[in-house]
């Protein structure tokens, strides 16, 4: 894969997304659990889609899951990404879809239903995840 270009981005920070952001930074892939119904979400947002509770609590995933879907981005460059970048919809084990970036696989490699695994990455001062498959 082609090395990476310009600086990393670095989000942007408030109420609803610095849970996630600080996760990452201690290794962690975390999502939001309603306290009033049990239901998870993923992007984080600031109520219940299920029951508007507004209660959460941040719950650690495993990590692991399945490509549900993906696609190859190849144009505009995204700033601390390289081109072409897969990026994979992945239901994780604990049965929520979350979106990322497949690392160092090729597109030719990636397959609907093949198992991947999460991997913690930190460039220039911001923590990321990317997603590997896990038979590579």
């Amino acid at each position: 894969m082609a090395e990476a270009k310009g600086p990393a981005t670095k989000p942007v920070s408030n109420r609803d997304f610095d849970f996630f952001y600080q996760g990452l930074a201690d290794g962690a892939l975390l999502v939001q659990q309603c306290d009033g119904c049990g239901a998870l979400r993923c992007p984080p947002g600031p109520s219940c889609p299920e029951c508007r509770s507004f209660a959460w609590t941040a719950l650690p995933l495993g990590g692991t899951g399945r490509i549900f879907s993906y696609t190859v981005h190849h144009h505009p460059p995204l700033a601390g990404f390289a081109t072409p970048l897969p990026v994979a919809l992945v239901e994780m084990d604990e049965a929520i879809r979350m979106v990322g970036p497949m690392d160092d696989t090729a597109p030719d490699r990636l397959r609907i239903g093949a198992r991947i695994a999460t991997r913690f990455v930190e460039r220039d001062g911001v923590a990321g995840f990317r997603f590997v498959l896990a038979d590579a």
